[in-house]
C-alpha cells in the first residue's frame, strides 16, 4: 500500500467563505492529498462542539467548487447513508472510503467556537 503525506484540514472559523453554501464553523479548508486515494485516514481531535464528522469530496482543486458528501450503499444496495462517524469525545482515528479522489474537506455537524485541526492521510 502506498500512503500519502499527512496533511492538516483546518476548520478555521475566521476564514472567508469559499463556495456557495460554505459554513466556516463546519467545513475545513480544501485539502489536496497530492494524488487520488481510495481511502483517507482521519485523526479526529476533541471538538469544541461534538457532532457527526464526515468527509466531503471535490472533483477539482478550485476553492469555489461545491464539495459533495460521500455516500455509501448498504450491503443489499437498497439504500444509502452518509459515510460519517460520531465524534464522541474525539481523539480517534477513522478510515473513510472516498472512492478515489484527490481533494477533500472535513465537515463537523456541530458549530465550532474555535479553530479545529484534523490530520488526514490518503491511503
Amino acid at each position: 500500500m502506498i500512503a500519502g503525506p499527512i496533511k492538516t484540514a483546518l476548520v478555521d472559523i475566521d476564514r472567508s467563505t469559499e463556495f456557495a453554501g460554505d459554513d466556516v464553523d463546519h467545513f475545513s479548508e480544501l485539502v489536496d492529498l497530492e494524488q487520488n486515494f481510495q481511502r483517507v485516514l482521519v485523526w479526529i481531535p476533541v471538538l469544541d462542539a461534538e457532532g457527526i464528522v464526515s468527509i466531503y469530496v471535490q472533483r477539482d482543486g478550485e476553492e469555489d467548487s461545491i464539495p459533495l458528501q460521500v455516500q455509501a450503499w448498504d450491503t443489499d444496495a437498497t439504500g444509502h447513508y452518509a459515510h460519517a462517524t460520531s465524534s464522541g469525545a474525539g481523539s480517534i482515528a477513522a478510515v473513510f472510503d472516498v472512492g478515489g479522489v484527490q481533494y477533500i474537506r472535513m465537515h463537523v455537524a456541530g458549530n465550532q467556537a474555535a479553530d479545529i485541526t484534523f490530520y488526514v492521510r490518503g491511503c
